[in-house]
């Protein structure tokens, strides 16, 4: 969760680089696809290596050619991590399109800026639903 930027992200990059298979959720759309797109281009550069050091037909080896990357995908999910019933529809989508998740990241996160006395109620649920309730929702 939180994939769109930040920590998120950053998780996100490293997992692809050991070929995960992943599953991105954020609430902002675009940040999201943008992280996906990161991800699919250090899966293109893993393929590329394993293509050009694999032994190709003919050698005379007799080996056959190194597994294809091509398993190597990412999904992309808004979600609000804060709203408990977007969390349970978006993740009966993952179950149906994608499989079981082996690992969670549970990684998003609010920041007011704001001292608490200074801090509206509204960002004060708002950060307890995502910083808080979020965790046991999306677990």
């Amino acid at each position: 969760t939180g994939a769109g930027s930040g920590l998120g992200r950053l998780f996100a990059l490293e997992f692809a680089r050991r070929r995960a298979l992943l599953v991105l959720w954020d609430i902002n759309t675009q940040s999201n696809e943008e992280t996906a797109g990161m991800v699919r281009h250090i899966y293109r550069e893993m393929a590329e290596a394993a293509a050009a050091t694999a032994p190709r037909a003919g050698d005379g080896d007799g080996e056959k050619a190194a597994p294809s990357q091509c398993n190597l995908q990412v999904y992309t999910y808004t979600c609000d991590v804060g709203k408990r019933e977007n969390v349970y529809s978006t993740a009966e989508r993952v179950r149906k399109e994608v499989g079981e998740v082996s690992v969670l990241v549970n990684n998003a996160g609010v920041v007011s800026g704001h001292h608490l006395l200074e801090c509206p109620d509204e960002l004060i649920e708002r950060t307890m639903m995502v910083n808080c309730h979020a965790h046991f929702w999306v677990t």
